[in-house]
């Protein structure tokens, strides 16, 4: 069951907004307005989980960018 409110921590390069969702276990889940589609994504998944995948391409969307797999290359600035 969720809480009332949400937290907004994030905006994609698109313009969705994506929201952190409490639940009454003190668990956080991951939940995006899709500004494109004009709709809401709720993840089941805990932020964590849901953010190290989105991070390392593990998230089966057709809307978050795409991060290059890890691990990032490091360049150093002159």
């Amino acid at each position: 069951m969720r809480l009332g409110g949400a937290l907004l921590w994030g905006n994609t390069i698109e313009g969705d907004q994506l929201f952190l969702v409490p639940h009454e276990n003190g668990s956080w889940t991951v939940s995006a307005f899709r500004r494109g589609w004009a709709d809401w994504y709720d993840s089941d998944l805990c932020f964590s989980d849901w953010f190290h995948l989105a991070l390392t391409g593990g998230t089966a969307t057709d809307w978050l960018a795409e991060w290059e797999p890890l691990p990032h290359p490091i360049e150093v600035a002159d």
